[in-house]
């Protein structure tokens, strides 16, 4: 194992070339036993990290990182040893990580994985969607676990939907396991811990570097059969785990939203080039895959694209019934609705087919 973990650390950002090694000699103990001489031979030039695979104080330290490791119960996962409960998803993507970390008791591989992923400057509307899923996940007792990175808006709400109604969830750290980042959901990583996993293939006291999110990205892509696009812009690490998905041969949804809303930009993105399918009903995601649905799952969840705010949208409903056409103040006035709250859920009903925006902020009933 100290062999595998000096090579993860020395590594890291170079995975494909420590996987090549380890093809080529058959092992990881193999790689530390070369010479400059065969390193220059294999690769044709110098590289910088032949003189760390030449030193052998990483070996020292290797081994004081599994010390370390395992008086704080984190699992080491490695790539190599089929005994260990390295996850099968991750090995079939081209650059799996060499050893992750894992805190948290679940199996990687005896449960269903679904990503949800989206942007930092999620709204009222991707979050009720993200929890929306999550719970009827959870109420179809379909055995998901729900797969995030731990970070601010979609992320953390995924993984906070998950505690709340009882789903396994699994956060990818950029980072070691040692360090939470952003430090404000450390009380959520415990909680993780006890209901799921934290993972990352970053040993500890690893240097903060941006390449470190596109690194945790591909993973939260590659552990899953699925993933789903909750809001994003046309840019950015959601972008970034789409391309991966599709990559991987992944299935992928996204969340439709207006085209003038920057955080629904992506997600129309990806569903106008057919790099996903737009998701319309946590149902039609679990058929994708395969996956058994109870027979009651179409009456609960076909028909009802939203569920907790049904009272409120009744109010909606009622009020353009009976004044066709009718601006988003006077909605307001007449439902007592704040205008964020109303706003989400005039573009829920939207999406649902049951509201129509026209011109000079107006709504009716289609």
């Amino acid at each position: 194992m100290e062999y595998m973990v000096a090579l993860n650390t020395i590594m890291m950002y170079n995975g494909k070339a420590a996987r090549e090694l380890i093809e080529l000699r058959k092992s990881a103990e193999a790689v530390f036993n070369l010479t400059r001489s065969d390193l220059m031979d294999i690769f044709g030039k110098s590289y910088a990290f032949f003189d760390e695979l030449l030193n052998p104080a990483n070996l020292s330290l290797a081994r004081k990182e599994i010390e370390w490791a395992l008086s704080r119960g984190i699992s080491l996962l490695c790539s190599e040893d089929p005994l260990c409960d390295y996850p099968s998803n991750l090995l079939e993507c081209p650059d799996y990580p060499l050893i992750l970390y894992k805190a948290g008791g679940i199996s990687l591989n005896e449960t269903r994985m679904i990503s949800i992923v989206g942007t930092r400057k999620s709204t009222h509307y991707g979050i009720n969607m993200c929890t929306k899923i999550v719970r009827e996940l959870s109420q179809m007792n379909a055995g998901v676990c729900i797969v995030s990175g731990l970070a601010y808006g979609i992320d953390i709400a995924a993984h906070k939907a998950a505690l709340d109604y009882n789903q396994k969830t699994i956060a990818v750290l950029a980072g070691g396991l040692e360090s939470i980042y952003p430090v404000a959901h450390t009380d959520y990583a415990k909680r993780i811990i006890c209901n799921g996993a934290l993972i990352s293939e970053f040993p500890r006291e690893s240097e903060s570097r941006k390449i470190n999110f596109i690194q945790r990205n591909r993973i939260i892509a590659g552990l899953s059969e699925a993933t789903i696009i909750i809001e994003s812009g046309e840019r950015g690490g959601s972008m970034i785990t789409a391309a991966l998905a599709n990559s991987y041969s992944r299935e992928l949804f996204a969340l439709p939203g207006r085209v003038t809303d920057p955080l629904s930009a992506g997600c129309n993105l990806l569903i106008s080039k057919n790099m996903a399918s737009i998701f319309h009903s946590t149902t039609e995601v679990m058929r994708s895959l395969g996956w058994e649905t109870p027979p009651s799952a179409d009456k609960l969840y076909g028909d009802k694209l939203f569920i907790a705010e049904s009272r409120e949208k009744e109010k909606i409903l009622l009020a353009l019934r009976h004044n066709p056409e009718i601006e988003i103040d006077s909605l307001i006035a007449l439902t007592g609705i704040n205008i964020s709250t109303l706003s989400s859920l005039l573009l829920e009903l939207e999406l649902d087919g049951r509201v129509e925006a026209v011109a000079g902020k107006r709504y009716i009933l289609t």
